[in-house]
């Protein structure tokens, strides 16, 4: 619409962060259920994690229930509760293919380009945070969110990997302070109980079919 161009490119910058977060957020409790429900896990989830040592060409290697249930998140409720013009909306979705393929591909460092722009957001992840989590493989609980780091560290599953070790290069602030803190991280509480951590992500899906019925039942 004409509308769009009556705002200045900070403010869609801001929008574009904000739907990113909007998204992550989504994507960190669908991923932390299929941790936490048994029959998620067995049956879905830990197809994605037989790549202990991950490589971007495992990204995609997922059950096509977890893909779609992905889909779903990015591609219908984020776009609802957060609107982009379809250009905006396009370039960010190759921005969050590309940090995908870069959080998987057992790199990380400066060659991590989508990463490396994220560190100006508040605790930014790179891609060994990723890497641990599959290390552990369901009992390694850490480092569930898609984009930035920001709902691990608020939700206290953040875990520094081995920036203490050989991914010391890559390691954000918030890594050093952890390694040198030693600081304890995180182990199962309340937020794991299988009736608990689905709360957040049905409060997710309550928003966006309130804002789709705002929008008159349309996208």
């Amino acid at each position: 619409p004409e509308t769009y161009a009556e705002y200045p490119t900070c403010y869609w910058l801001g929008r574009v962060i904000a739907h990113h977060y909007c998204l992550s957020f989504g994507m960190y409790w669908g991923h932390r259920y299929l941790h936490v429900n048994k029959f998620l896990w067995r049956h879905i989830h830990s197809l994605h994690h037989f790549a202990t040592i991950p490589l971007a060409r495992a990204t995609y290697m997922d059950h096509w229930f977890d893909n779609f249930f992905n889909a779903v998140i990015s591609e219908v409720a984020t776009p609802l509760l957060i609107p982009l013009p379809f250009p905006v909306l396009v370039a960010s979705r190759l921005f969050r293919v590309c940090e995908s393929l870069e959080k998987h591909s057992g790199v990380s460092g400066g060659v991590n380009v989508v990463h490396s722009l994220q560190q100006a957001l508040p605790f930014a992840q790179m891609p060994h945070h990723h890497d641990w989590h599959h290390e552990g493989h369901k009992g390694s609980n850490y480092t569930f969110a898609s984009l930035g780091g920001l709902w691990d560290v608020l939700f206290g599953t953040r875990h520094p990997g081995r920036a203490g070790g050989h991914a010391a290069a890559a390691a954000t602030r918030d890594d050093t302070a952890r390694v040198g803190l030693n600081k304890k991280q995180h182990c199962r509480n309340w937020l794991d109980h299988p009736y608990v951590t689905p709360v957040p992500l049905v409060a997710f899906f309550a928003a966006t079919a309130r804002a789709w019925a705002e929008r008159g039942g349309g996208l």
